[in-house]
């Protein structure tokens, strides 16, 4: 008995130091200065001018599962429709990403009300930064904010862009959270090891590998110490920074920010749990994902849906593309 018990002390200092360890490692992992990510950027990321965001809806409010008032814009259809649109922004930006694109549809071509938000961490004055309460977070306040936008009959239609469409795909697959009518995916990146994405994405996500490791051993042995470290970053160009919305920009994420990013298998899988028709939109321009290699991968896992290549278009390019607007405008028409 006194050697079994010599031997509970010995695994509970191994396991001590081994956890010891890994958090000095998630702790020596340092995340990339500015100056450095900003040398990195090779994406073409338009820069907002004032004149666009002019006559953008004023934010109102919704209550989310946790007591928290977040803020979302609701883009009018001239026309009286049961469609409602909401689009998820992609990751280092907001819900003022959309502004063209949700004016269009809706104030212009009367298609849908358009609804648009800032996820939690993101925007001109977040609580904190590029951080969450838990993994999956976004998806929530997504289903949120349609509970309390929607009526019943209602067309429900979700999209998101980049990251984006990975938080929206992460709705769709959950059961019993809203009943819903398509998916759009533009320009979706929807996990690290999906089938279209280029080596490291093209060097726009930039993940701290080490530590990216070191947390997910952590969680597996169900420890969330340092869930709220910065695991992920993104090279976010020069000219954004320094642009006039370049104080709202989110470059940095935690780890379990940029698990809520993705779907929760690394290839991407549970997209074969989609049930509802999906519609992705890529540019033959992208700087992230294989345009090429979109719609294989895809129907490998889903074939419920279509995909579309726009040519000479960028992977943020694509949200306010002519065509694109078109190609959408189709879509959601034979969803009605």
């Amino acid at each position: 008995m006194k050697a079994l018990g010599w031997f509970s002390l010995a695994l509970v200092a191994v396991a001590f130091f081994a956890l010891f360890g890994i958090q000095s490692f998630i702790a020596m992992s340092r995340p990339r200065e500015p100056a450095e990510l900003r040398n990195a950027a090779s994406i073409d990321m338009p820069v907002p001018t004032a004149g666009e965001n002019a006559s953008i809806p004023r934010v109102e409010n919704f209550e989310a599962r946790d007591r928290s008032l977040l803020g979302f814009r609701h883009y009018r259809s001239k026309e009286p429709t049961r469609l409602k649109l909401y689009l998820v922004h992609a990751e280092t930006w907001g819900d003022l990403q959309f502004t063209a694109l949700a004016t269009t549809l809706a104030t212009r071509l009367g298609v849908a009300d358009v609804f648009t938000f800032d996820m939690r961490g993101h925007g001109q004055n977040p609580l904190h930064r590029g951080d969450i309460a838990y993994v999956g977070q976004p998806s929530d306040d997504l289903a949120d904010l349609i509970r309390a936008t929607a009526a019943p009959g209602d067309v429900i239609v979700i999209g998101g862009h980049s990251a984006g469409a990975a938080v929206a795909t992460r709705l769709a697959i959950a059961p019993g959270q809203a009943k819903l009518s398509g998916l759009l995916l533009l320009a979706p990146v929807l996990a690290p090891d999906f089938a279209a994405n280029k080596p490291d994405l093209g060097g726009w996500a930039l993940p701290l590998k080490a530590r990216v490791a070191a947390l997910t051993l952590q969680n597996a042995v169900g420890i969330h110490w340092s869930d709220q470290e910065i695991a992920l970053q993104y090279a976010v160009p020069k000219s954004v920074w320094e642009g006039p919305l370049g104080f709202s920009v989110t470059s940095d994420y935690s780890w379990r920010y940029a698990q809520s990013l993705q779907l929760p298998s690394a290839d991407g899988s549970e997209l074969a749990n989609v049930h509802v028709p999906y519609l992705a939109v890529v540019g033959t321009d992208d700087e992230v994902i294989h345009a090429a290699k979109l719609e294989p991968a895809m129907k490998s896992l889903n074939k419920h849906g279509d995909t579309v290549v726009v040519p000479q278009e960028t992977h943020f390019g694509i949200v306010n593309s002519e065509q694109t607007l078109a190609i959408i405008q189709n879509w959601l028409s034979k969803l009605q």
